[in-house]
């Protein structure tokens, strides 16, 4: 497993700056990661290039002759993959009998999967302190192993449960309203710790290094590799549902944070433009925000992920130096990414040895597999997950894809996760078939791979962060390959080490999203024939109520009614305004929305609709940019209408205005 020579004093360095101390609807594309099913449980900077390969003392030698033709160097190397796996993931989110495990991993061998992932819940094998019981799963794991002769994978799922007697309710994650991170879809709520509570990790790190040994010693090279994971749907990240964490160890941790970047609260003044007499005072911005203070809120949540991340790293080191450590993301370029915390990906993969990210079935697999190819180096495993049959817009069509495409783009593992043993397995076996028997056989078809003339695109972390969605990347991704080779993703990460020296003139929704008209320059009215109307704030929902039932805004979401919703932002001053927009239907059983833009009551077209409108429906979201020259006191108003029906027409939203 690798690592890196002063892991250790980085993660001293971290912590040094974290002294110890009913959510909303979900966005869009919670649907790209874990949901939890009810059959058989719960749903530094960017290189530019990754690193070459020190020579060995033969190779350095005869480099010592000089070439007549200089060399190209590829920014990703080709991929050799000598063993590929395709993983079936059983839950025990409620401990399944060994019977029924048996049965489940009988059927799906049967099927072509050659290892089985293993979920083993942290509160179900220590119940008290020091006290670890894994009996359950040993026997589960000794019928993969050594009747079954399959692989398996170790997935250690950090979740507690409330009321549990190992933590208290001060050890948790808590969204802007106080509220505990809790929920889940099975029996018993359960809750994520905070990265910033030294009890919580604590007491999870050594959890994890107990297991650890104890399957290494019981099984070693059987297991592919242990996956560590936080939240509710089982990934290692920030819950996705909500925002968080707004705890009070991690608001703690981030004023120490801002304090150590910049020294004096008047400092700190200068960036952000505030006038905070002391760092007590401040408290975290949205998750959404794109402005300096989104930046260094998604900094310091970044870089809390991370620490908890290389600490599990080293103490799988300490146990075993030879197994394999993974993480799974649900996403690290989505319009819920900000919230995972997930765009820093090659920091967060530094000490990993496999990466796993899930795509819904509407996903861009190609992007997906190249994006993560780009980011990490050709040491790190790759995988991907095909969730249940649940997800909207799942057919069997779509999840072959899926699974072909994957290992063809680079992936070692591919899982199939969310599935009972029911009828919608018993429709998509022919899937799973035709791909274990097109990649795990003796013969499989050769991986995509980059060329000395393989095209670029470039993606900014911290514009992708404003935009809250990679359509716009995407559309320059299918440009540059139209036929489906590899494309090198170069991100600049100029977002997970972010320290801004500079006021940034920016306002973003939902970063600045309140219940109060006008502030942070942002407006919530209704829009009719008549006009428009000021909508009221309902603090029982933390949501705006427009003219009619269904006419709301809430954090980073719109739904239109008879009445269309209208976001509107309000110029503090005269200049240019570059505005990037992303709305995203929420769900794939209504009609859409159209989407409308207006420059003081004046139409600007943005699509082919009635009245220059976009049609926005589930699959197909509006991402674009307009710039404008405005007045003090101009609106640009961001308005949804119905479509036809208003039904399921939740839309996910994202607007950043900047001036230039």
């Amino acid at each position: 497993m690798k690592r890196f020579f002063l892991i250790l004093l980085a993660i001293v360095t971290v912590l040094a700056a974290f002294p110890a101390c009913t959510p909303e609807t979900p966005p869009a594309d919670t649907t790209d990661g874990v949901t939890e099913g009810t059959t058989i449980g719960d749903t530094a900077e960017q290189p530019t290039e990754q690193p070459t390969e020190q020579p060995t003392e033969d190779a350095t030698e005869e480099a010592t002759e000089p070439d007549t033709e200089e060399e190209v160097v590829m920014p990703v190397k080709p991929l050799e993959i000598s063993q590929r796996y395709f993983i079936f993931r059983i839950w025990n989110f409620q401990i399944l009998s060994l019977s029924e495990f048996k049965t489940i991993v009988d059927t799906v061998a049967a099927d072509g999967f050659n290892a089985i992932k293993v979920h083993i819940p942290w509160y179900h094998a220590e119940k008290t302190a020091g006290n670890y019981d894994y009996a359950a799963f040993d026997a589960m794991i000794d019928y993969v192993v050594k009747e079954k002769g399959m692989k398996v994978a170790i997935s250690l799922d950090m979740t507690r449960r409330k009321g549990d007697q190992l933590l208290s309710e001060e050890d948790i994650m808590r969204d802007p309203a106080g509220n505990l991170c809790m929920g889940g879809s099975v029996t018993g709520d359960r809750l994520q710790i905070s990265f910033n509570s030294e009890n919580a990790v604590e007491k999870c790190v050594a959890f994890y290094k107990d297991a650890v040994k104890h399957y290494d010693e019981r099984y070693g090279d059987a297991v592919l590799f242990y996956l560590p994971a936080f939240s509710q749907y089982a990934e290692t990240e920030y819950w996705c549902t909500n925002e968080y964490d707004y705890s009070h160890h991690a608001k703690t941790a981030f004023r120490a944070f801002l304090q150590e970047a910049y020294g004096t609260v008047e400092a700190l003044n200068k960036v952000l433009e505030t006038n905070y007499t002391s760092f007590d005072e401040v408290e975290p911005p949205s998750a959404g925000s794109g402005d300096n203070f989104g930046k260094l809120w998604y900094s310091f949540r970044h870089k809390s992920l991370k620490a908890v991340i290389d600490r599990l790293a080293m103490a799988q080191e300490e146990v075993t130096d030879h197994t394999k450590f993974a993480i799974q993301l649900g996403c690290v370029y989505d319009t819920a990414s900000a919230l995972r915390g997930t765009y820093g990906i090659t920091e967060l993969c530094e000490n990993v040895d496999v990466f796993w990210m899930d795509d819904g079935p509407l996903m861009d697999h190609h992007f997906s597999m190249d994006y993560m190819r780009s980011c990490l180096p050709e040491t790190v495993e790759l995988a991907q997950e095909i969730d249940g049959p649940h997800q909207a817009g799942a057919t069997p069509e779509l999840y072959l894809a899926q699974g072909l495409t994957c290992f063809e783009r680079g992936c070692t593992y591919v899982s199939a996760a969310n599935w009972g043993m029911d009828a919608d397995y018993q429709t998509y076996r022919p899937v799973w078939q035709e791909i274990s028997s097109t990649w795990l056989g003796e013969n499989p078809p050769a991986v995509v791979q980059p060329k000395e003339d393989t095209p670029t695109v470039e993606i900014s972390l911290s514009d992708l962060l404003r935009r809250r969605s990679a359509e716009y990347y995407i559309a320059q991704y299918h440009k540059a390959a139209p036929d489906g080779e590899f494309v090198y993703i170069k991100v600049v990460d100029d977002l997970t080490n972010a320290k801004p020296t500079e006021p940034a003139p920016m306002f973003s929704f939902p970063g600045g999203y309140s219940g109060e008209q006008g502030k942070n320059n942002w407006y919530y009215r209704s829009h009719a024939r008549k006009g428009m109307t000021d909508m009221t704030f309902d603090a029982a929902n933390n949501r705006w109520q427009g003219d009619a039932e269904f006419c709301l805004i809430s954090t980073g979401s719109m739904h239109p009614d008879t009445v269309d919703a209208a976001l509107v932002f309000k110029a503090p001053k005269a200049g240019t305004v570059t505005c990037l927009y992303s709305f995203a239907s929420a769900s794939d059983q209504g009609d859409g929305v159209i989407l409308y833009v207006k420059h003081n009551g004046e139409r600007i077209e943005v699509g082919n609709e009635k009245n220059g409108g976009l049609l926005v429906t589930y699959g197909s979201p509006a991402d674009g940019e307009i710039t404008l020259t405005v007045a003090e006191g101009d609106e640009i108003a961001f308005i949804i209408n119905r479509n036809g029906s208003n039904a399921f027409d939740a839309t996910d939203t994202a607007v950043t205005v900047a001036y230039q």
